[in-house]
């Protein structure tokens, strides 16, 4: 995480794991931040200078490499991209605090109407597909493939499971110590929805976190532990976790960018969007050319980072829908 008060140098860009050194092409005046919303801020989308991305953790990947990428492209631009879950980047959405919030599930009947009610237009736009990853420790070689009928007993409020021997006869008799996306987290209540059948519902004696990366963290710092996350999350974390295959109905299944992409990975897979406001009515004089570009870079940045591209079409469908959003602002 940045500390307060740190300042990167020119054309360097900062992440949450601290600086990366400076960008491979030309010296960028762009300063591109990462780092976990931590509590209240002053509200950056003021700065008309700036234009802010927060919301999904796991669209955080795909959002911090398009940020770099326009980057590379407009120099002197300056983004600001945030975590904070997929309901609280809505919410900073809807109360003007955020320019784009990443979101892991479409946005309920609530949230719009919070939109409507603060009159903050906003706009859906489709950009990858991913899947959500269960996780084990690298040394938990017993556990290969779980079913949807064991992931409820897992997960479930009020669950008797407390060790891999309570799930399967012939597991250890090792407690398994769980690592889950916190309430906020569009995660959470797409895979409760899935598993359980109802969103939000899940027994709560396990840590959570809005950061997919501490989930990976805490997995390999136990070898009987469990988690789940988004599969780009999973990604760029699997030299410390195990994803498990995942029988949904088609067999047991690894996320993949294929087997999420072609349906194989099951209702385990799902679209992630990006929420606009809307394009003329705020500060950020770029925000059209930077969603155009966010929705180019996701078809040929996608599939390198864990998640599936959108069909084409899905794509050019986007672009037409955000050139007659303009037309119809201007």
């Amino acid at each position: 995480m940045i500390a307060i008060g740190r300042r990167p140098g020119p054309g360097e860009v900062v992440t949450r794991q601290g600086p990366v050194g400076p960008l491979p092409r030309t010296a960028v005046a762009l300063t591109l931040l990462s780092a976990l919303l931590a509590g209240c801020s002053p509200n950056e989308a003021d700065d008309d200078s700036v234009l802010v991305v927060g919301g999904s953790s796991s669209l955080y990947p795909l959002s911090e490499a398009v940020a770099e990428d326009f980057a590379r492209e407009h120099p002197g631009s300056r983004i600001v991209v945030r975590v904070s879950g997929t309901a609280g980047g809505l919410r900073r959405l809807c109360e003007g605090e955020i320019h784009i919030a990443g979101a892991s599930r479409p946005m309920t009947s609530a949230e719009a109407e919070r939109c409507l009610d603060a009159g903050t237009g906003y706009l859906a736009i489709p950009v990858a597909r991913d899947g959500v990853a269960v996780v084990v420790n690298a040394g938990n070689e017993e556990v290969r493939c779980l079913t949807l009928p064991e992931l409820r007993r897992l997960w479930e409020p009020g669950s008797g499971v407390t060790t891999w021997r309570d799930l399967r006869p012939g597991l250890p008799a090792e407690r398994i110590r769980r690592f889950g996306p916190g309430t906020a987290s569009g995660t959470h209540h797409f895979f409760t929805a899935v598993v359980m059948g109802r969103a939000g519902a899940s027994r709560a004696d396990h840590y959570q976190t809005e950061d997919d990366h501490l989930i990976a963290r805490g997995v390999a710092g136990d070898r009987w532990s469990l988690g789940y996350l988004g599969s780009a999350s999973y990604a760029a974390n699997e030299d410390r976790v195990r994803a498990l295959a995942v029988d949904t109905g088609f067999g047991c299944e690894h996320p993949t960018p294929a087997t999420i992409g072609d349906g194989s990975y099951g209702a385990l897979a799902r679209d992630l969007y990006i929420y606009t406001s809307d394009m003329y009515n705020n500060t950020y004089s770029n925000m059209y050319r930077f969603v155009v570009h966010y929705v180019s870079a996701s078809r040929a940045l996608a599939g390198e980072m864990g998640y599936a591209p959108l069909p084409p079409g899905e794509y050019e469908r986007s672009l037409a829908r955000l050139a007659a959003a303009v037309e119809g602002s201007s």
